[in-house]
């Protein structure tokens, strides 16, 4: 009875590690789960932070980044050369287009929302009253350039 416990509890070990390993990756294969992920300071958007997921945004090729900012952030009116693809993980982003910060043209994006923003628009963006993360998918190199360069990142 003793080794019948021991050669299951050794089985269900073994099965266990199988079912976490991976098994025929192929190629190419990247992943990146929760624990995995190392928010830092965005050298971008001060008072933000970033966590580049895939890629690299100053390099050619796509990347996967996302941002997460602070209740009440605003973004000054800029522009990125490439075209991007956002999804609103948390909280609320806000988007306005043209090269005065206007609160009246933000529109909402809540959670679950995406939207893909054309390369060389000027727009500006904000935060709702929560803490708000959004993912970017777009194909480097990555800029931002804002129309104002004494411009950037303004509390409320």
């Amino acid at each position: 009875m003793k080794h019948r416990s021991l050669f299951l509890v050794a089985f269900f070990v073994a099965v266990a590690l199988v079912a976490a390993s991976p098994l025929n990756e192929p190629s190419g294969f990247v992943q990146v789960l929760p624990s995995g992920i190392k928010w830092i300071p965005s050298p971008v958007v001060p008072g933000t932070y970033r966590a580049v997921l895939l890629g690299n945004p100053d390099e050619a090729g796509p990347f996967v980044m996302r941002v997460k900012a602070p209740p009440g952030t605003r973004i000054m009116p800029h522009t990125h050369r490439e075209e991007r693809v956002y999804t609103v993980l948390a909280g609320e982003w806000k988007l306005g287009f043209g090269e005065k910060f206007d609160g009246r043209k933000l529109v909402t994006f809540p959670a679950g929302s995406v939207y893909r923003l054309p390369a060389n628009v000027p727009h500006f963006q904000a935060t709702g009253q929560t803490e708000t993360i959004v993912q970017i998918n777009a194909v480097g190199p990555s800029t931002t350039e804002f129309l104002n360069p004494s411009d950037g990142v303004q509390k409320k």
